[in-house]
């Protein structure tokens, strides 16, 4: 089942699978980031900023695996994998690797 919460309920919501769904579609919004910094174009892209974000997708994942909720789970395991290809396309792009 998708966490404790919902295992509680006896069929899932439409608003639940929303979320579900929400949780995989979300992260993909970072797609075009990922594309754009891999093509050179870093002006106005922060380091430090994706930094932060994969900090806190690393947070928030952690806590989702402990209560076991897994839209939580998804959508950050997910962010770590795009935060991490912004960061990667940052640091080659500033020939820093």
């Amino acid at each position: 089942m998708l966490n404790k919460h919902l295992a509680s309920k006896k069929r899932l919501t439409v608003f639940d699978k929303i979320v579900i769904a929400a949780a995989f579609m979300y992260p993909l919004t970072g797609l075009a980031q990922v594309y754009n910094v891999f093509q050179g174009h870093i002006d106005g892209v922060s380091l430090l900023s994706w930094f932060g974000f994969i900090s806190f997708a690393t947070l928030f994942l952690i806590y989702g695996s402990i209560h076991d909720i897994k839209p939580m789970i998804i959508s950050n395991t997910i962010w770590l994998v795009v935060d991490g290809l912004v960061i990667v396309g940052l640091l080659v792009n500033n020939k820093i690797i």
